[in-house]
């Protein structure tokens, strides 16, 4: 009444024929999605699962009244997605730091250490694998000297 023009618009209560519900707060979320219903008025709970179908409005003021609409997803998801939040530079910055430190560590440790020794290919792979096994607390190998273990646990919180 308050619009400057006409909504029109139609109720169409989700119910059977003879009255009863049609189902539950669910199913009638999911007519949504499928667009059998372009909205849903009432007393819906916004709910993790039903969020990923739908969006729900926030109300400025408790009415107990929400709108539910389909919603669009236009994310392109592909088997690279997981890649998108982070950036080439994070992705550099975070191999060189992977580098760094593991050099680092190896450079101390490899005159103590046997774990740190060996053929050239076998200590390129060991600098890689430690720094990255530090940062989900997994490390195989063993650090002995007291400034490699001042630097993974440096590492740790960095």
């Amino acid at each position: 009444e308050k619009m400057p023009y006409d909504i029109s618009y139609d109720f169409f209560p989700f119910e059977t024929p003879d009255g009863k519900p049609a189902g539950d707060h669910n199913d009638l979320v999911h007519q949504v999605y499928l667009g059998r219903y372009d909205a849903v008025v009432g007393d819906t709970t916004i709910l993790a699962n039903r969020s990923s179908y739908v969006d729900f409005t926030l109300p400025f003021i408790r009415s107990g009244v929400g709108l539910i609409v389909p919603v669009k997803d236009v994310v392109k998801r592909d088997k690279y997605s997981f890649l998108r939040p982070l950036t080439w530079k994070l992705w550099l910055t975070s191999f060189v730091s992977f580098f760094v430190i593991g050099f680092t560590v190896w450079a101390v440790e490899h005159r103590v250490n046997p774990d740190f020794r060996g053929p050239p290919r076998y200590q390129a792979s060991t600098i890689f694998w430690f720094a990255f096994s530090t940062m989900v607390f997994a490390p195989r190998e063993r650090v002995f000297s007291f400034g490699a273990r001042i630097l993974v646990i440096t590492w740790y919180f960095i």
